[in-house]
C-alpha cells in the first residue's frame, strides 16, 4: 500500500466520522427548534426571555457547526492535494536525522 493510498484511506475514515457526528447534530434539531419555538410564543416572563435567548444560542452554534462539518465531510472524502501534503509532511528535524 503506498502512502497516498493511506493518506485515501485515512482521510475517507475522518469523513465518514465527520458524517455521523453531523447526522447526530441532525437528529437534535427538531428538539432545539421545539424549545425555541416553545419560549418565544410565551408571555411575559424574564425567565421566558432568558431561554429563548439560550434557545437561540444553542440552535445557532449548532447549525454552525453541522455547516463546518459538512464542508469537513467534503473536504476530507476527497482527500485532495492539501490533505496529503499535510499528513506527508516531513519535519525539518526527520529529514536531518534520515541523512
Amino acid at each position: 500500500m503506498s502512502a497516498n493510498q493511506a493518506v485515501t484511506i485515512v482521510s475517507r475514515v475522518l469523513a465518514i466520522y465527520f458524517l455521523t457526528w453531523f447526522l447526530t447534530d441532525l437528529t437534535y434539531l427538531p428538539s432545539n427548534l421545539h424549545s425555541l419555538f416553545h419560549h418565544s410564543w410565551l408571555s411575559g416572563a424574564q425567565a421566558t426571555s432568558y431561554w429563548r435567548d439560550s434557545d437561540l444560542i444553542t440552535l445557532s452554534f449548532r447549525l454552525l457547526r453541522m455547516i463546518a462539518l459538512f464542508f469537513a465531510v467534503q473536504w476530507f472524502y476527497r482527500a485532495g492535494p492539501t490533505i496529503q501534503s499535510y499528513f506527508l509532511s516531513r519535519s525539518e528535524d526527520d529529514s536531518q536525522s534520515i541523512s
